[in-house]
C-alpha cells in the first residue's frame, strides 16, 4: 500500500465498504461463514467475481488451506465449478499466497485508487449520459471482442449491466467517435462515495482519448451530486492504471485474489479484463 497522506486508510475504508454495500445489493444470496461473507448472485452463476468469499475477519486464526475448505463448503456445495477468494489485508495476503498457489490457485492484486488531483490534461470528446438502454448493444460489442468468451455468456453478461441500473442505480457515460458509440463507463454513487468503474473502448477507437473523456465526465457527475470521495479499480499489473493516475487518482490501497477456475485460465468469465480491450477494470 501507499502510505503518507493524511486521511489514506479512511479513504481506504469508505471505498471497501462502499463496495459491501454494493456486493450486498447486487447479490441474491450471503452467507456468512468464519472468516467472513460469501457474495452470491445466482442469476449469473458464470461470472466470478459476483460469486465469491471474502475473507476479512479472524484471519490471525486462518490459513489457507482453511479458506479453501471453506470456498470448498460454500461453492462447491452451491454447485460453483470456480474457487475464488478475496482479502484486503495485505498483510495476511502475503502470508497466505504461497499456500494458495500451492494448492493451484492462481494471484491477482487489483489496487484502489482515489480521485484527488486535476487531469494532467483535459478530455477531448464530448460525453452524453445514457440509461443502460442506450449502451447495451455497445457493452455486448466490447464483450464480444474477447475471444475467449462465447456468445451467449458475452449476451448474458452484458444483460447484467441492466441489473446494476435497476437494483443499484448505475448510471452509464458515453462518447461518440464519428458519430458512433465508441466506449462508456459507469458511475455508482451512495452520498459522499463513488466508484467509477467498468470503462471500455471498442478496438477500432483506441488511442483517441474515449477512457479519458467518459471517466472524468462521471468524475464531473460524481461531484456535482455531492460525492467527496471518487475512487475506481484496477488491476496492478495493467497499464489502465497509470492512465488513471494522469487523471488525477492516487493508489491508496491493494486487495488480493485468489483465483482457482475450472480451466485454470484467467478469462473474462471470472469478470477481470483490461481496459481498452473491453473493460478498464472489472466488468462485474
Amino acid at each position: 500500500m501507499t502510505s503518507g497522506y493524511p486521511g489514506r486508510m479512511e479513504e481506504l475504508t469508505r471505498a471497501f465498504e462502499f463496495e459491501r454495500r454494493w456486493f450486498e445489493r447486487c447479490s441474491t444470496r450471503l452467507q456468512r461463514f468464519e472468516f467472513g461473507v460469501a457474495y452470491l448472485d445466482e442469476e449469473y452463476r458464470q461470472r466470478y467475481f459476483s460469486n465469491f468469499l471474502l475473507a476479512d475477519k479472524r484471519l490471525n486464526d486462518a490459513s489457507a488451506e482453511a479458506l479453501v475448505e471453506a470456498g470448498e463448503r460454500i461453492l462447491g456445495e452451491a454447485g460453483y465449478e470456480h474457487r475464488l477468494i478475496i482479502l484486503r489485508d495485505e498483510r495476511w495476503a502475503e502470508r497466505f499466497a504461497p499456500a494458495f498457489q500451492a494448492l493451484g490457485f492462481s494471484t491477482s492484486r487489483e489496487v484502489t485508487m482515489t480521485h484527488r488531483r486535476d487531469p494532467d490534461r483535459d478530455a477531448n470528446l464530448p460525453v452524453e449520459e445514457v440509461p443502460f438502454a442506450v449502451v447495451r448493444s455497445l457493452i455486448q460489442e466490447m464483450y464480444r471482442e474477447d475471444p475467449d468468451l462465447p456468445e451467449d455468456i458475452a449476451l448474458l453478461f452484458a444483460e447484467q449491466h441492466a441489473k446494476y441500473e435497476r437494483v443499484a442505480g448505475a448510471r452509464f457515460f458515453a462518447a461518440r467517435v464519428d458519430g458512433r458509440l465508441a466506449g462508456s463507463c459507469e458511475l455508482y454513487q451512495g452520498g459522499d462515495d463513488a466508484q467509477v468503474e467498468n470503462v471500455g473502448t471498442l478496438e477500432q477507437f483506441r488511442g483517441r482519448g474515449v477512457a479519458r473523456s467518459v471517466i472524468l465526465r462521471a468524475v464531473q457527475a460524481a461531484r456535482e451530486a455531492g460525492a467527496r470521495h471518487v475512487f475506481i479499480v484496477t488491476n496492478e499489473e495493467d497499464w489502465p492504471r497509470h492512465l488513471y493516475a494522469r487523471l488525477g487518482f492516487d493508489q491508496i490501497g491493494r486487495t488480493w485474489e485468489f483465483l482457482k477456475s475450472p480451466g485454470g485460465s484467467r478469462g473474462d468469465q471470472q469478470g477481470h479484463t483490461s481496459t481498452e480491450q473491453g473493460t478498464s477494470n472489472s466488468l462485474r
